[in-house]
């Protein structure tokens, strides 16, 4: 009964860690919000090298908001693209729950 309970403690704890947040808004060259972006998430090391790509996600926000989720403290590698604007890559390290990057301005490609 003991080992059942410790194991049942023990999974409780895998399921309920909260996920680390990565957040950020993205602009464009005269400061509006981009509404439309695709996000590729990565495991990276210290040299921002990609190591395994984690997730691909669309967002679609009026206000150029965007959030990832990642489930342990770690490097991380985001690359940003979106439709007309040069491809955007920024690398962060989590070690709090949650970490928020300034603004993000991107340049036009023509």
């Amino acid at each position: 009964m003991l080992k059942l309970l410790l194991l049942s403690c023990s999974l409780y704890g895998l399921f309920t860690t909260p996920p680390y947040r990565i957040t950020g808004r993205l602009v464009d060259h005269q400061y509006n919000p981009v509404g439309y972006f695709i996000i590729e998430t990565y495991a990276s090391n210290k040299e921002r090298e990609p190591l395994a790509l984690l997730g691909r996600d669309t967002v679609r926000n009026s206000n150029g908001e965007f959030k990832i989720q990642v489930v342990k403290k770690g490097s991380y590698l985001l690359r940003i693209a979106v439709p007309n604007y040069t491809d955007y890559s920024l690398f962060t390290t989590i070690q709090d729950s949650s970490y928020s990057f300034p603004e993000i301005h991107l340049q036009p490609t023509k």
